[in-house]
């Protein structure tokens, strides 16, 4: 699951209605492209890494339910093309919450996927003035693969668009990037 990182664009903090969310991140050795689309009840995403081998291409398709609590849930379909060239199904599982506060706003987003039995979890805090939003994760799979990432999201005015940096800690590697949210 090299892709999860990237996964931090499904933990857009306004992930609560239909919207959009793209995002690419750039860093020396890793590039991470990520597309996120939301409609209803339903959830499309494509996510494309080179993380810390060789390129993977990830497409999901998953369905929103609450069960009676402030957690949303999502469950469905994952496809990995490993490597742009071996073919892996499994089934992705999601928790999230988006709570507004005074200050701005948090989210918390848990993840596992059967796909190399992937993890990936991810806390924001957003702040509405300045418009900026401090992101903390930890992600894995049983490949062997870890990393723990720190990146800040820099609202730019007048648009839907935010500057990123950040900092792959396992990977020892900096990033930059640029997301967009309709959310």
């Amino acid at each position: 699951m090299r892709y999860a990182a990237a996964m931090l664009a499904f933990a857009a903090p306004a992930a609560q209605a239909d919207g959009e969310f793209y995002q690419l991140d750039l860093g020396e050795d890793t590039t991470t492209a990520v597309i996120s689309v939301e409609r209803d009840r339903l959830s499309y995403g494509m996510v494309f890494s080179d993380y810390t081998g060789p390129e993977d291409l990830n497409l999901t398709a998953s369905y929103k339910f609450t069960l009676g609590t402030p957690v949303t849930f999502r469950a469905g379909p994952a496809i990995q093309l490993e490597g742009l060239e071996t073919v892996k199904g499994g089934i992705r599982l999601v928790a999230e919450h988006y709570q507004p506060t005074s200050f701005g706003s948090i989210f918390v987003l848990g993840e596992a996927t059967t796909i190399d039995r992937g993890y990936f979890a991810l806390a924001a805090i957003g702040f509405d003035k300045p418009d900026v939003t401090f992101e903390f994760s930890y992600l894995g799979d049983d490949d062997g693969f870890r990393d723990k990432v720190a990146a800040v999201a820099f609202g730019i005015p007048n648009t839907k668009a935010s500057f990123r940096a950040g900092y792959k800690f396992d990977s020892e590697e900096s990033f930059i990037g640029i997301s967009i949210n309709t959310f």
